[in-house]
């Protein structure tokens, strides 16, 4: 395979001439961690700055000059960006991220396309719901792209599963719509004019939604974290500052009580004991929250700085995974608590256990304790609707897989199960797993005596009655 770097300078050059890049050098968009663009969309901005698909991209220049540099295969390198979430693979902060930032670094000369992606947090923060599995954008963000006269593009910070709000606009993070990758894409650039037409569709179908203040307050934080953690190497980062981070607050805020920390920040006792003894690292959603709770920056955490500190109460707002399910209502009489229960059990005001612990401010656990016969009750009826729910989702799949199956082949086309799926698409509330597709796909075939076409053609694949001939 031919090398992509050059040994020699082309003939007539001046041998004291500097070098030049293979690769066009972009700048990447954005100076902050709360602008910064992703890898993944510098790619693609690259490819089209050059003509060329971003497939094509690679297997020619970028792959040949990875396997030179680093010793990984092109195919493989080619096959990252072929992949639908390949911006998220590329800006994450594993090898593969390393070896596409520092093989970009190298053909285009720069020296900093390692901070579009989260490699600078790799070994400071866990990689626990680090990354996010969605692609996600703020409209208001690709408004003020259109505005700039620049491409719309995707900033880093969206990429982290974290963040839910942009700290710019204050508005929710919209999930982009998975769109089919088109046979183009594979042998040449898409258009621009196409691209700006496809934005504007999205940015005018987006709802714009209000972020909370703690979810814009947790952004700002962790864009912050971003641009702090490319210096974190010289600013004597230690596994232990978390530890000693953390009995800093509970000396100043609590009087060396950790109890009442755990308290404030919704956690259980035993998570915030594991946290000060160093036994569990928090996770990125972790160190947003304590950093909100307790005045301070991330860095702040990972640092161990003894700063000054100031108390905010833990939100309401965030995931109640996260925190401790407990509440103000286990302080209240038991009878009060029995007879409430009671009237919402009759009222029919809750399904579940959970919900029940939920209205009554009290922990699962608490409830499990202290009323057993009325919480196995309530999660014998949260399994009944559960399971009736199941039923009802998957008669519904079913009947409508038949209908768009009798569609299709009404229509003199074979209704194999992809074309089926894809028009689907909108008309079920979730397309489920793909067990439940063969189910439903056994089922209409059986009603409609259709016969299921096998790999590789054959007698079933090929229709009577002048159907169109499908090879599956």
């Amino acid at each position: 395979m031919k090398s992509p770097f050059r040994t020699t300078l082309p003939g007539g050059w001046p041998e004291d001439a500097p070098p030049r890049s293979i690769l066009y050098s972009l700048p990447p968009y954005g100076c902050s961690g709360e602008d910064r663009e992703s890898l993944g969309n510098y790619i693609l901005r690259l490819s089209a700055a050059h003509d060329m698909a971003r497939w094509t991209l690679t297997n020619r220049i970028i792959g040949p000059a990875a396997q030179e540099l680093f010793g990984v295969s092109s195919d493989r390198m080619a096959r990252d960006v072929g992949r639908a979430d390949y911006g998220l693979i590329v800006s994450s902060h594993t090898e593969q991220a390393h070896q596409w930032a520092h093989t970009l670094n190298a053909l285009t000369l720069r020296t900093n396309l390692q901070l579009c992606t989260l490699l600078p947090l790799r070994g400071v923060v866990s990689a626990f719901v680090l990354l996010s599995d969605k692609r996600r954008f703020c409209p208001r963000c690709y408004e003020d792209d259109l505005r700039g006269q620049r491409d719309c593009y995707d900033r880093l910070l969206w990429s982290i599963e974290a963040v839910a709000a942009c700290p710019l606009h204050r508005m929710k993070l919209v999930n982009r719509p998975k769109l089919k990758r088109r046979a183009s894409n594979l042998g040449q650039a898409e258009s621009p004019s196409r691209q700006v037409t496809e934005n504007a569709k999205l940015i005018e179908s987006a709802p714009l939604l209000p972020a909370s203040d703690y979810e814009v307050e947790s952004a700002r934080l962790i864009a912050e974290l971003l641009d702090d953690a490319v210096v974190f190497a010289d600013a004597g980062h230690a596994t232990t500052a978390q530890s000693a981070f953390l009995t800093h607050a509970v000396d100043t805020l609590f009087k060396g009580k950790y109890a009442p920390f755990a308290a404030h920040l919704r956690v259980s006792k035993s998570q915030l004991h594991g946290w000060m003894k160093g036994q569990v690292r928090m996770s990125l959603p972790r160190l947003a929250l304590v950093a909100y709770c307790c005045g301070c920056a991330i860095a702040d955490i990972l640092l161990g700085n003894r700063v000054m500190l100031s108390l905010l109460p833990a939100p309401r707002c965030q995931n109640r995974r996260l925190i401790a399910s407990g509440g103000e209502g286990a302080k209240r009489p038991k009878e009060d608590l029995r007879r409430e229960l009671d009237e919402l059990i009759r009222d029919g005001r809750v399904n579940n256990a959970t919900e029940a612990a939920r209205t009554l401010e009290v922990s699962s656990k608490f409830l499990r304790r202290n009323f057993p016969i009325e919480q196995a009750l309530l999660v014998q009826n949260g399994k009944e609707i559960a399971e009736a729910r199941r039923k009802a989702t998957t008669a519904e799949f079913d009947q409508v897989y038949l209908s768009e199956h009798r569609a299709l082949w009404d229509a003199g086309v074979y209704p194999a199960r992809r074309r089926v799926l894809e028009r689907m698409h909108g008309k079920v509330e979730s397309m489920g797993r793909r067990e439940n597709a063969e189910r439903a796909q056994r089922k209409a075939h059986a009603e409609t005596g259709v016969m299921i076409a096998r790999v590789g053609g054959g007698a079933s694949s090929r229709q009577s009655r002048g159907r169109t001939e499908i090879k599956i």
